[in-house]
C-alpha cells in the first residue's frame, strides 16, 4: 500500500504573497521575483482597478473606502484560489484578520519590511496619488505613520520577513528567492 503524502504542496506550486506598507516595493520586487521564478505576477490593486475600470484613488473617492475594501477582498479571494503565482497584496489586506488562514492555505506570506524613515522618503512624493494620504504631507505624513504603526504587528505575522532598507527591487527579489529556498 502506498504511503499517503501529508506534506504541503510542493513549494513550486504554492503562491507567494508579498505584503507590506505602501511603497515597500511589493509590486516592483514582485515583478522581478516572478520573472526569476518563471511565474506570473498578480497584483490585487491592479486586479481591482481592472474590475472597476478605474484607479484605486478614483474607486475610493467615488465609492468610498468600504466599497474598495469589498472589491479588494473579492480580488484577493480570486487570486488566492490560483496556484503558482507571485501576488503583490494591497497594503491593507494582510492586516485584516480574515485573510491569514486563506493566504496560509494557498501559499507563503512574505513581509517586505521597510523602516518608517525610508518609507517616508518614498511616500512623500506620492502623497497626492494615494487615497489614504490625500492632502498636504504635513497632514498626510502623520496619518501614514500612525497607519504604519497600527499595521506593523499584523505584517510581522507573515511567514518570512525581508528587511528592504537600502535595497533595490532586484536585491529584494533575490533575498525573497533565497529565503523561500526556490
Amino acid at each position: 500500500m502506498a504511503k499517503k503524502n501529508t506534506k504541503d504542496p510542493a513549494p513550486a506550486v504554492r503562491n507567494i504573497f508579498l505584503t507590506g506598507f505602501m511603497c515597500a516595493g511589493k509590486t516592483s520586487a514582485g515583478k522581478l521575483l516572478a520573472r526569476a521564478l518563471g511565474r506570473p505576477l498578480a497584483d490585487s490593486d491592479a486586479l481591482a482597478e481592472k474590475k472597476a475600470g478605474n484607479s484605486v484613488s478614483a474607486i475610493v473617492e467615488q465609492r468610498g473606502l468600504a466599497a474598495f475594501r469589498k472589491l479588494e477582498s473579492a480580488c484577493v479571494k480570486e487570486l488566492a484560489a490560483g496556484r503558482g503565482r507571485v501576488i503583490a497584496l494591497g497594503g491593507g489586506i494582510y492586516p485584516s484578520h480574515r485573510w491569514k488562514g486563506a493566504l496560509a492555505a494557498s501559499g507563503i506570506t512574505v513581509f517586505l519590511h521597510c523602516p518608517w524613515n525610508e518609507l517616508e522618503k518614498r511616500l512623500k512624493p506620492e502623497a497626492g496619488t494615494r487615497p489614504l494620504l490625500k492632502g498636504a504631507w504635513a497632514a498626510a505624513g502623520p496619518r501614514a505613520k500612525k497607519l504604519y504603526a497600527a499595521r506593523l504587528p499584523f505584517y510581522r505575522r507573515a511567514d518570512i520577513t525581508i528587511n528592504t532598507a537600502g535595497l533595490t527591487p532586484a536585491r529584494t527579489a533575490a533575498k525573497i528567492k533565497k529565503a523561500i529556498k526556490l
